[in-house]
Protein backbone atom coordinates (compact mmCIF):
# COMPACT_ATOMS: atom_id res chain seq x y z
CA UNK A 1 0.00 0.00 0.00
CA UNK A 2 2.89 2.54 1.00
CA UNK A 3 4.61 1.65 -2.12
CA UNK A 4 1.79 2.33 -4.35
CA UNK A 5 1.12 5.93 -2.49
CA UNK A 6 4.70 6.49 -3.38
CA UNK A 7 4.27 5.57 -6.77
CA UNK A 8 1.30 7.95 -7.13
CA UNK A 9 2.99 10.76 -5.83
CA UNK A 10 6.22 10.32 -7.87
CA UNK A 11 4.05 10.68 -10.85
CA UNK A 12 2.54 13.69 -10.05
CA UNK A 13 6.02 15.16 -8.93
CA UNK A 14 6.84 16.53 -12.76
CA UNK A 15 3.92 18.50 -12.72
CA UNK A 16 3.55 20.71 -10.10
CA UNK A 17 7.65 21.55 -10.13
CA UNK A 18 7.61 21.91 -13.97
CA UNK A 19 9.05 25.23 -15.32
CA UNK A 20 6.99 25.81 -18.56
CA UNK A 21 7.48 28.97 -21.23
CA UNK A 22 4.26 30.65 -20.36
CA UNK A 23 3.49 33.90 -21.66
CA UNK A 24 2.73 37.35 -19.53
CA UNK A 25 -1.05 38.36 -19.26
CA UNK A 26 -1.69 41.28 -21.54
CA UNK A 27 -2.93 44.86 -20.85
CA UNK A 28 -5.26 46.42 -23.00
CA UNK A 29 -4.97 49.72 -23.85
CA UNK A 30 -7.22 52.73 -22.49
CA UNK A 31 -8.15 55.65 -23.26
CA UNK A 32 -7.63 59.48 -22.01
CA UNK A 33 -10.75 62.37 -22.04
CA UNK A 34 -11.47 65.39 -20.88
CA UNK A 35 -12.67 69.07 -21.43
CA UNK A 36 -9.77 71.67 -21.92
CA UNK A 37 -10.59 75.41 -21.37
CA UNK A 38 -8.19 78.99 -22.15
CA UNK A 39 -7.11 79.79 -18.75
CA UNK A 40 -7.60 83.36 -19.29
CA UNK A 41 -11.16 83.70 -19.96
CA UNK A 42 -12.18 79.96 -18.56
CA UNK A 43 -13.78 79.15 -22.23
CA UNK A 44 -13.52 75.74 -24.10
CA UNK A 45 -10.18 75.91 -25.93
CA UNK A 46 -11.90 74.93 -28.95
CA UNK A 47 -9.51 74.33 -31.62
CA UNK A 48 -6.69 74.08 -29.77
CA UNK A 49 -4.07 70.80 -30.10
CA UNK A 50 -4.07 69.10 -26.59
CA UNK A 51 -0.31 66.57 -26.21
CA UNK A 52 -0.52 63.10 -24.57
CA UNK A 53 3.19 62.67 -23.61
CA UNK A 54 4.12 58.78 -22.55
CA UNK A 55 6.34 56.91 -20.73
CA UNK A 56 9.88 56.69 -23.12
CA UNK A 57 8.98 60.28 -24.90
CA UNK A 58 6.06 59.21 -27.69
CA UNK A 59 3.75 61.79 -28.41
CA UNK A 60 -0.03 61.73 -29.25
CA UNK A 61 -1.81 64.45 -30.56
CA UNK A 62 -6.07 65.56 -30.70
CA UNK A 63 -7.15 68.59 -31.48
CA UNK A 64 -9.74 69.74 -28.59
CA UNK A 65 -13.71 69.84 -30.36
CA UNK A 66 -15.90 73.24 -30.05
CA UNK A 67 -16.83 72.11 -26.87
CA UNK A 68 -13.20 71.82 -26.08
CA UNK A 69 -13.94 68.03 -25.53
CA UNK A 70 -10.68 65.46 -26.78
CA UNK A 71 -10.53 61.66 -26.53
CA UNK A 72 -7.39 60.05 -27.24
CA UNK A 73 -7.75 56.36 -28.14
CA UNK A 74 -5.51 53.63 -27.65
CA UNK A 75 -3.22 54.75 -25.16
CA UNK A 76 -0.81 52.51 -23.77
CA UNK A 77 -1.50 51.41 -19.58
CA UNK A 78 0.99 53.67 -17.37
CA UNK A 79 2.00 56.74 -16.50
CA UNK A 80 1.48 59.50 -18.45
CA UNK A 81 1.49 64.09 -18.99
CA UNK A 82 -1.76 65.74 -20.60
CA UNK A 83 -0.15 69.18 -22.06
CA UNK A 84 -3.15 71.67 -21.55
CA UNK A 85 -3.46 75.17 -22.96
CA UNK A 86 -0.94 77.97 -21.13
CA UNK A 87 1.70 75.45 -21.53
CA UNK A 88 0.33 73.42 -18.35
CA UNK A 89 1.38 69.58 -17.77
CA UNK A 90 -1.63 67.50 -15.51
CA UNK A 91 0.17 63.95 -14.64
CA UNK A 92 -1.99 60.93 -15.24
CA UNK A 93 -2.11 57.26 -14.56
CA UNK A 94 -3.88 55.50 -17.83
CA UNK A 95 -5.48 52.63 -16.85
CA UNK A 96 -5.43 49.71 -18.59
CA UNK A 97 -9.25 48.78 -20.66
CA UNK A 98 -10.71 51.79 -19.43
CA UNK A 99 -10.99 56.03 -19.75
CA UNK A 100 -8.98 58.15 -17.69
CA UNK A 101 -10.67 61.62 -17.05
CA UNK A 102 -8.80 64.70 -17.26
CA UNK A 103 -10.49 67.48 -15.06
CA UNK A 104 -9.06 70.61 -15.99
CA UNK A 105 -8.98 73.28 -13.29
CA UNK A 106 -9.09 76.03 -16.35
CA UNK A 107 -12.75 75.55 -16.72
CA UNK A 108 -15.24 77.58 -15.35
CA UNK A 109 -18.88 78.69 -16.22
CA UNK A 110 -19.40 81.54 -18.22
CA UNK A 111 -22.44 83.82 -17.51
CA UNK A 112 -25.43 82.53 -19.94
CA UNK A 113 -25.09 85.80 -22.13
CA UNK A 114 -21.48 85.40 -22.61
CA UNK A 115 -20.71 86.64 -25.85
CA UNK A 116 -18.18 88.40 -28.03
CA UNK A 117 -18.30 90.36 -31.44
CA UNK A 118 -16.74 89.38 -34.69
CA UNK A 119 -15.37 91.97 -37.67
CA UNK A 120 -13.61 91.18 -40.85
CA UNK A 121 -13.80 91.58 -44.50
CA UNK A 122 -13.66 89.48 -47.15
CA UNK A 123 -11.54 89.50 -50.49
CA UNK A 124 -11.29 87.76 -53.32
CA UNK A 125 -7.52 87.60 -53.30
CA UNK A 126 -7.37 85.92 -56.93
CA UNK A 127 -8.54 89.44 -58.58
CA UNK A 128 -6.93 91.36 -55.27
CA UNK A 129 -10.63 92.93 -54.67
CA UNK A 130 -12.62 92.76 -51.77
CA UNK A 131 -16.21 91.62 -51.83
CA UNK A 132 -18.81 93.78 -51.44
CA UNK A 133 -22.71 92.97 -51.15
CA UNK A 134 -21.35 89.08 -49.72
CA UNK A 135 -23.87 87.31 -47.54
CA UNK A 136 -22.24 86.84 -44.47
CA UNK A 137 -23.69 83.96 -41.97
CA UNK A 138 -22.76 82.60 -38.59
CA UNK A 139 -24.52 79.06 -37.92
CA UNK A 140 -24.59 78.68 -34.27
CA UNK A 141 -24.55 75.10 -32.51
CA UNK A 142 -28.07 75.23 -31.69
CA UNK A 143 -28.69 75.55 -35.61
CA UNK A 144 -29.85 79.33 -35.50
CA UNK A 145 -28.14 81.98 -37.78
CA UNK A 146 -26.76 85.58 -37.11
CA UNK A 147 -26.62 87.29 -40.62
CA UNK A 148 -25.14 90.56 -42.09
CA UNK A 149 -24.12 91.67 -45.61
CA UNK A 150 -20.63 93.18 -46.52
CA UNK A 151 -20.34 96.88 -47.29
CA UNK A 152 -18.73 98.46 -50.00
CA UNK A 153 -15.48 98.13 -48.54
CA UNK A 154 -15.91 94.23 -47.67
CA UNK A 155 -16.52 94.43 -44.28
CA UNK A 156 -18.71 92.78 -42.03
CA UNK A 157 -19.48 92.93 -38.17
CA UNK A 158 -21.61 91.23 -35.63
CA UNK A 159 -21.76 92.88 -31.96
CA UNK A 160 -23.07 90.16 -29.93
CA UNK A 161 -21.88 86.56 -30.96
CA UNK A 162 -22.38 83.87 -28.02
CA UNK A 163 -18.89 82.55 -27.12
CA UNK A 164 -17.78 78.71 -28.03
CA UNK A 165 -16.86 77.78 -31.70
CA UNK A 166 -18.90 78.05 -34.82
CA UNK A 167 -19.16 78.01 -38.37
CA UNK A 168 -18.81 81.21 -40.52
CA UNK A 169 -19.54 81.14 -44.22
CA UNK A 170 -19.48 83.66 -46.81
CA UNK A 171 -21.15 83.69 -50.35
CA UNK A 172 -21.57 86.01 -53.02
CA UNK A 173 -21.90 85.43 -57.04
CA UNK A 174 -18.96 83.74 -58.04
CA UNK A 175 -17.59 83.36 -54.79
CA UNK A 176 -18.02 81.09 -51.35
CA UNK A 177 -16.35 79.99 -48.39
CA UNK A 178 -16.84 79.07 -44.98
CA UNK A 179 -14.02 78.45 -41.73
CA UNK A 180 -14.52 77.59 -38.10
CA UNK A 181 -14.44 81.03 -36.01
CA UNK A 182 -13.53 80.78 -31.96
CA UNK A 183 -15.54 83.53 -30.22
CA UNK A 184 -14.26 84.54 -26.55
CA UNK A 185 -16.11 86.51 -23.60
CA UNK A 186 -16.06 90.13 -24.33
CA UNK A 187 -13.45 90.03 -26.88
CA UNK A 188 -12.93 91.05 -30.52
CA UNK A 189 -12.81 88.21 -32.94
CA UNK A 190 -11.33 89.21 -36.56
CA UNK A 191 -11.69 87.15 -39.37
CA UNK A 192 -9.56 87.63 -42.78
CA UNK A 193 -12.06 85.65 -44.87
CA UNK A 194 -10.39 84.84 -49.11
CA UNK A 195 -6.82 86.09 -48.32
CA UNK A 196 -6.10 89.95 -47.45
CA UNK A 197 -6.57 92.55 -49.91
CA UNK A 198 -4.67 96.05 -50.29
CA UNK A 199 -7.39 98.00 -48.70
CA UNK A 200 -6.47 97.86 -45.37
CA UNK A 201 -7.01 95.63 -42.50
CA UNK A 202 -10.89 94.97 -40.92
CA UNK A 203 -12.92 96.95 -39.39
CA UNK A 204 -12.56 96.98 -35.42
CA UNK A 205 -15.81 97.83 -33.53
CA UNK A 206 -16.16 99.59 -29.84
CA UNK A 207 -18.87 101.26 -28.38
CA UNK A 208 -20.17 104.05 -25.77
CA UNK A 209 -22.52 103.94 -22.80
CA UNK A 210 -24.13 107.39 -20.95
CA UNK A 211 -27.08 108.72 -18.85
CA UNK A 212 -29.65 111.23 -20.81
CA UNK A 213 -31.12 114.04 -18.45
CA UNK A 214 -32.90 117.26 -18.92
CA UNK A 215 -30.99 119.79 -20.26
CA UNK A 216 -30.57 121.37 -16.65
CA UNK A 217 -28.97 117.92 -15.78
CA UNK A 218 -32.19 117.13 -13.55
CA UNK A 219 -34.35 114.25 -14.02
CA UNK A 220 -33.66 111.14 -15.79
CA UNK A 221 -35.20 110.46 -19.23
CA UNK A 222 -36.47 107.45 -20.14
CA UNK A 223 -36.99 106.23 -23.64
CA UNK A 224 -34.32 108.91 -24.85
CA UNK A 225 -33.42 107.43 -28.41
CA UNK A 226 -29.05 107.68 -28.98
CA UNK A 227 -27.94 106.33 -32.54
CA UNK A 228 -25.03 106.34 -34.15
CA UNK A 229 -25.01 105.46 -38.26
CA UNK A 230 -21.41 104.58 -39.04
CA UNK A 231 -20.84 105.76 -42.63
CA UNK A 232 -22.05 103.55 -45.48
CA UNK A 233 -23.29 101.18 -42.55
CA UNK A 234 -27.39 100.98 -41.04
CA UNK A 235 -28.16 103.21 -38.19
CA UNK A 236 -27.17 101.43 -34.74
CA UNK A 237 -29.58 102.61 -32.14
CA UNK A 238 -30.30 102.07 -28.72
CA UNK A 239 -33.01 103.55 -26.00
CA UNK A 240 -32.52 104.72 -22.38
CA UNK A 241 -33.92 102.77 -19.13
CA UNK A 242 -35.70 104.31 -16.62
CA UNK A 243 -32.19 105.41 -14.87
CA UNK A 244 -31.40 107.31 -18.50
CA UNK A 245 -28.67 104.69 -19.40
CA UNK A 246 -28.00 103.80 -23.05
CA UNK A 247 -25.33 101.77 -24.37
CA UNK A 248 -24.24 101.49 -28.08
CA UNK A 249 -22.20 98.54 -29.18
CA UNK A 250 -20.91 97.07 -32.59
CA UNK A 251 -19.87 100.79 -33.52
CA UNK A 252 -16.81 101.15 -36.02
CA UNK A 253 -13.50 102.62 -33.85
CA UNK A 254 -12.82 106.31 -34.31
CA UNK A 255 -15.10 109.72 -34.86
CA UNK A 256 -18.58 109.12 -35.02
CA UNK A 257 -21.53 111.44 -34.70
CA UNK A 258 -23.56 110.28 -31.24
CA UNK A 259 -27.65 111.57 -32.12
CA UNK A 260 -29.65 111.60 -28.56
CA UNK A 261 -33.47 112.40 -28.86
CA UNK A 262 -36.30 112.62 -26.53
CA UNK A 263 -39.29 114.23 -28.52
CA UNK A 264 -38.51 117.24 -30.56
CA UNK A 265 -35.40 117.34 -28.39
CA UNK A 266 -32.15 116.92 -30.18
CA UNK A 267 -28.53 116.80 -29.95
CA UNK A 268 -25.71 115.69 -31.29
CA UNK A 269 -21.78 115.29 -30.49
CA UNK A 270 -18.89 113.90 -31.92
CA UNK A 271 -17.04 111.02 -30.04
CA UNK A 272 -14.63 108.86 -30.31
CA UNK A 273 -14.87 105.04 -30.38
CA UNK A 274 -12.12 103.07 -28.89
CA UNK A 275 -10.92 99.93 -30.83
CA UNK A 276 -12.49 97.25 -28.73
CA UNK A 277 -13.59 98.71 -25.98
CA UNK A 278 -16.93 100.96 -24.62
CA UNK A 279 -16.49 104.79 -24.67
CA UNK A 280 -17.69 106.06 -21.26
CA UNK A 281 -19.71 109.26 -21.26
CA UNK A 282 -19.30 111.43 -17.99
CA UNK A 283 -22.36 112.12 -16.20
CA UNK A 284 -21.87 114.83 -15.73
CA UNK A 285 -22.40 115.39 -19.68
CA UNK A 286 -26.11 114.09 -19.43
CA UNK A 287 -27.88 117.09 -20.17
CA UNK A 288 -30.02 116.74 -23.71
CA UNK A 289 -29.33 120.39 -24.71
CA UNK A 290 -30.90 120.99 -28.14
CA UNK A 291 -28.86 122.23 -31.34
CA UNK A 292 -31.59 123.99 -32.50
CA UNK A 293 -34.65 124.17 -31.20
CA UNK A 294 -37.29 127.46 -31.93
CA UNK A 295 -40.49 127.62 -30.12
CA UNK A 296 -43.62 129.69 -29.89
CA UNK A 297 -45.35 130.88 -26.76
CA UNK A 298 -48.67 132.18 -26.59
CA UNK A 299 -49.12 134.22 -24.38
CA UNK A 300 -52.50 133.66 -22.31
CA UNK A 301 -53.91 133.92 -18.63
CA UNK A 302 -51.45 135.94 -15.96
CA UNK A 303 -51.02 132.81 -14.00
CA UNK A 304 -49.62 130.57 -16.98
CA UNK A 305 -46.18 131.25 -18.11
CA UNK A 306 -45.07 127.92 -19.62
CA UNK A 307 -41.91 129.72 -20.82
CA UNK A 308 -40.82 129.67 -16.94
CA UNK A 309 -41.55 125.86 -17.09
CA UNK A 310 -38.90 125.49 -20.26
CA UNK A 311 -36.78 127.72 -18.61
CA UNK A 312 -36.80 125.51 -15.46
CA UNK A 313 -35.61 122.65 -17.78
CA UNK A 314 -32.61 124.23 -19.27
CA UNK A 315 -34.35 125.60 -22.83
CA UNK A 316 -32.37 128.89 -23.84
CA UNK A 317 -34.80 131.90 -23.90
CA UNK A 318 -33.42 132.80 -27.47
CA UNK A 319 -34.51 129.77 -28.68
CA UNK A 320 -38.29 130.89 -27.69
CA UNK A 321 -40.52 133.69 -29.41
CA UNK A 322 -43.36 135.26 -27.27
CA UNK A 323 -46.78 136.29 -29.15
CA UNK A 324 -49.89 137.59 -27.61
CA UNK A 325 -53.26 138.11 -29.22
CA UNK A 326 -52.60 138.34 -33.09
CA UNK A 327 -50.90 134.94 -32.66
CA UNK A 328 -53.44 133.08 -35.09
CA UNK A 329 -52.81 135.94 -37.62
CA UNK A 330 -48.87 135.85 -37.13
CA UNK A 331 -48.12 132.45 -36.83
CA UNK A 332 -51.31 131.00 -39.52
CA UNK A 333 -51.53 133.90 -41.89
CA UNK A 334 -50.93 133.45 -45.23
CA UNK A 335 -47.22 132.92 -45.00
CA UNK A 336 -47.59 130.47 -42.14
CA UNK A 337 -45.30 131.62 -39.81
CA UNK A 338 -45.46 128.43 -37.62
CA UNK A 339 -43.89 126.23 -39.86
CA UNK A 340 -40.56 128.29 -38.48
CA UNK A 341 -41.10 126.54 -34.87
CA UNK A 342 -40.97 123.22 -33.93
CA UNK A 343 -43.25 123.49 -30.63
CA UNK A 344 -46.06 125.88 -30.41
CA UNK A 345 -47.36 126.51 -26.83
CA UNK A 346 -50.69 127.56 -26.07
CA UNK A 347 -50.92 129.05 -22.80
CA UNK A 348 -54.56 129.27 -20.83
CA UNK A 349 -56.79 131.32 -21.83
CA UNK A 350 -54.97 132.39 -25.17
CA UNK A 351 -56.86 135.07 -27.42
CA UNK A 352 -58.77 132.89 -29.13
CA UNK A 353 -61.53 134.43 -31.51
CA UNK A 354 -59.95 134.88 -34.53
CA UNK A 355 -58.56 131.48 -35.17
CA UNK A 356 -61.68 129.88 -33.83
CA UNK A 357 -64.07 131.42 -36.61
CA UNK A 358 -61.15 130.40 -39.35
CA UNK A 359 -61.10 126.96 -40.62
CA UNK A 360 -58.31 128.21 -43.01
CA UNK A 361 -56.18 128.65 -40.01
CA UNK A 362 -57.44 125.57 -38.46
CA UNK A 363 -56.19 123.62 -41.24
CA UNK A 364 -52.88 125.37 -41.17
CA UNK A 365 -52.49 124.21 -37.68
CA UNK A 366 -53.46 120.68 -38.73
CA UNK A 367 -51.06 120.25 -41.27
CA UNK A 368 -48.31 122.20 -38.90
CA UNK A 369 -48.90 119.04 -36.79
CA UNK A 370 -49.30 116.58 -39.33
CA UNK A 371 -45.77 117.39 -40.62
CA UNK A 372 -44.13 116.50 -37.47
CA UNK A 373 -45.00 120.04 -35.55
CA UNK A 374 -45.92 119.50 -31.65
CA UNK A 375 -48.61 121.16 -29.56
CA UNK A 376 -48.85 121.84 -26.41
CA UNK A 377 -52.24 123.42 -24.66
CA UNK A 378 -53.29 124.14 -21.03
CA UNK A 379 -56.40 124.95 -19.25
CA UNK A 380 -58.77 127.05 -20.84
CA UNK A 381 -57.06 126.54 -24.21
CA UNK A 382 -59.28 123.38 -24.82
CA UNK A 383 -61.81 124.97 -27.33
CA UNK A 384 -58.67 125.63 -29.49
CA UNK A 385 -58.31 121.77 -29.59
CA UNK A 386 -62.19 121.24 -29.48
CA UNK A 387 -62.38 122.56 -32.58
CA UNK A 388 -59.55 121.39 -34.30
CA UNK A 389 -59.70 117.75 -33.53
CA UNK A 390 -63.34 117.81 -32.52
CA UNK A 391 -63.06 113.85 -32.01
CA UNK A 392 -59.90 112.88 -29.66
CA UNK A 393 -60.90 114.51 -26.81
CA UNK A 394 -64.79 114.84 -24.64
CA UNK A 395 -64.54 117.64 -22.94
CA UNK A 396 -67.31 118.52 -19.80
CA UNK A 397 -70.20 120.06 -21.46
CA UNK A 398 -71.76 121.18 -25.19
CA UNK A 399 -69.03 121.06 -27.14
CA UNK A 400 -70.59 123.78 -29.95
CA UNK A 401 -70.83 126.32 -26.62
CA UNK A 402 -67.43 127.92 -26.09
CA UNK A 403 -66.34 127.30 -23.18
CA UNK A 404 -68.68 125.14 -21.65
CA UNK A 405 -66.12 122.54 -20.42
CA UNK A 406 -64.75 125.54 -17.28
CA UNK A 407 -66.16 124.01 -14.52
CA UNK A 408 -63.59 122.92 -12.27
CA UNK A 409 -63.76 123.76 -9.04
CA UNK A 410 -61.01 124.50 -6.23
CA UNK A 411 -59.21 121.65 -5.00
CA UNK A 412 -56.37 122.35 -2.31
CA UNK A 413 -54.96 118.40 -2.68
CA UNK A 414 -56.43 116.23 -5.32
CA UNK A 415 -55.04 112.41 -5.39
CA UNK A 416 -54.28 111.40 -9.14
CA UNK A 417 -52.57 108.36 -10.97
CA UNK A 418 -50.30 108.22 -13.39
CA UNK A 419 -51.71 105.78 -15.75
CA UNK A 420 -48.98 105.46 -18.22
CA UNK A 421 -45.99 103.74 -17.38
CA UNK A 422 -43.19 105.68 -18.90
CA UNK A 423 -44.05 108.81 -17.59
CA UNK A 424 -44.49 106.91 -13.99
CA UNK A 425 -41.14 105.86 -14.39
CA UNK A 426 -39.34 109.12 -14.67
CA UNK A 427 -41.44 110.95 -12.08
CA UNK A 428 -40.72 108.01 -9.56
CA UNK A 429 -44.28 107.17 -8.61
CA UNK A 430 -47.52 106.46 -9.82
CA UNK A 431 -49.26 108.90 -7.32
CA UNK A 432 -49.64 111.99 -7.41
CA UNK A 433 -51.23 115.38 -5.67
CA UNK A 434 -52.92 118.23 -7.44
CA UNK A 435 -53.75 121.63 -6.51
CA UNK A 436 -56.24 123.51 -8.39
CA UNK A 437 -55.93 126.77 -6.89
CA UNK A 438 -58.75 128.89 -8.98
CA UNK A 439 -62.19 128.05 -9.94
CA UNK A 440 -63.63 127.19 -13.39
CA UNK A 441 -60.14 125.34 -14.81
CA UNK A 442 -61.49 122.99 -17.81
CA UNK A 443 -62.56 119.52 -17.15
CA UNK A 444 -61.99 116.17 -20.00
CA UNK A 445 -65.07 113.77 -19.29
CA UNK A 446 -62.70 111.14 -21.59
CA UNK A 447 -60.64 110.10 -24.18
CA UNK A 448 -60.29 108.65 -27.13
CA UNK A 449 -59.00 104.98 -27.68
CA UNK A 450 -56.41 106.03 -29.78
CA UNK A 451 -55.24 109.00 -27.32
CA UNK A 452 -52.91 108.35 -24.30
CA UNK A 453 -54.12 109.49 -21.08
CA UNK A 454 -50.83 110.05 -19.07
CA UNK A 455 -53.26 111.22 -15.63
CA UNK A 456 -56.30 110.69 -14.19
CA UNK A 457 -58.19 112.03 -10.73
CA UNK A 458 -61.74 112.50 -9.69
CA UNK A 459 -62.84 116.25 -10.84
CA UNK A 460 -64.84 118.35 -8.62
CA UNK A 461 -66.89 120.58 -10.42
CA UNK A 462 -68.52 123.89 -9.25
CA UNK A 463 -71.80 122.53 -8.73
CA UNK A 464 -70.13 120.31 -5.89
CA UNK A 465 -70.44 116.89 -8.30
CA UNK A 466 -67.45 115.19 -9.31
CA UNK A 467 -66.35 113.50 -12.97
CA UNK A 468 -65.16 110.02 -11.34
CA UNK A 469 -61.83 109.12 -13.25
CA UNK A 470 -61.39 111.87 -14.84
CA UNK A 471 -58.27 112.51 -17.30
CA UNK A 472 -56.16 115.40 -16.13
CA UNK A 473 -52.86 115.01 -19.23
CA UNK A 474 -53.63 113.44 -22.29
CA UNK A 475 -51.60 113.76 -25.82
CA UNK A 476 -52.65 111.79 -29.18
CA UNK A 477 -50.66 112.09 -32.38
CA UNK A 478 -51.73 113.22 -35.43
CA UNK A 479 -49.76 112.68 -38.90
CA UNK A 480 -45.76 113.12 -37.98
CA UNK A 481 -47.08 115.20 -34.81
CA UNK A 482 -47.84 115.12 -31.61
CA UNK A 483 -50.04 117.35 -29.23
CA UNK A 484 -50.49 117.36 -25.54
CA UNK A 485 -53.60 118.86 -23.43
CA UNK A 486 -53.10 119.44 -19.39
CA UNK A 487 -56.13 120.64 -17.48
CA UNK A 488 -53.33 122.22 -14.99
CA UNK A 489 -50.64 124.83 -16.05
CA UNK A 490 -47.82 126.64 -14.04
CA UNK A 491 -49.76 128.93 -11.41
CA UNK A 492 -49.12 129.96 -8.29
CA UNK A 493 -49.88 127.36 -6.11
CA UNK A 494 -49.45 124.80 -7.96
CA UNK A 495 -48.91 121.38 -6.37
CA UNK A 496 -44.80 120.28 -6.52
CA UNK A 497 -45.51 117.44 -8.23
CA UNK A 498 -47.61 119.20 -11.02
CA UNK A 499 -44.48 121.65 -12.14
CA UNK A 500 -42.65 118.20 -11.98
CA UNK A 501 -44.91 117.07 -14.39
CA UNK A 502 -44.89 119.57 -16.35
CA UNK A 503 -41.23 119.23 -16.72
CA UNK A 504 -41.28 115.58 -18.15
CA UNK A 505 -44.31 116.72 -20.49
CA UNK A 506 -41.65 118.90 -22.16
CA UNK A 507 -40.23 115.99 -23.51
CA UNK A 508 -43.04 114.27 -24.84
CA UNK A 509 -43.24 116.71 -27.55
Amino acid sequence: MLRTLLGCSLALLPFTACDCDVEPLYAPPGAVSGVACLPESGAPAAGVVIELRLEGDDELHVVAEHDGTFLFDDVPAGSATVRLPGERGKRIEVRAGATTMVDDDACRALPEDASGSVVGRVCNRHVDEVVAGARVVILLPDQTELEDTTDTEGRFAFAEVPVGTHVLSVSASGFARAEEITVQDDEQTVVDVGGACAVGPPLELGGVRGRVCAPDGSGWLLDARASITPLGDDEIVAFTDAEGRFLLDGVPAGPQTLVIEKGSFQSSRTVAIPPGDILELPEDECGLVPDELRIAVVRGSLYDHVEEVLDDVGIDPNDIDLYDGDWAERLLGADERVRDYRILFLNCRSAEASYLASPVMQDRLRAFVADGGSLHASDQAYDLIEVTWPERIDFYGDDLVRSAGDRGAIADALPAQLVYPPLASSFGRVDATLRYALETWSVMIDAAPDVVVYLRADSPLMGGTVVEDSPQIVGFEHGLGRIIYSSFHQEPGSHPDQLQLLRLLMFEL
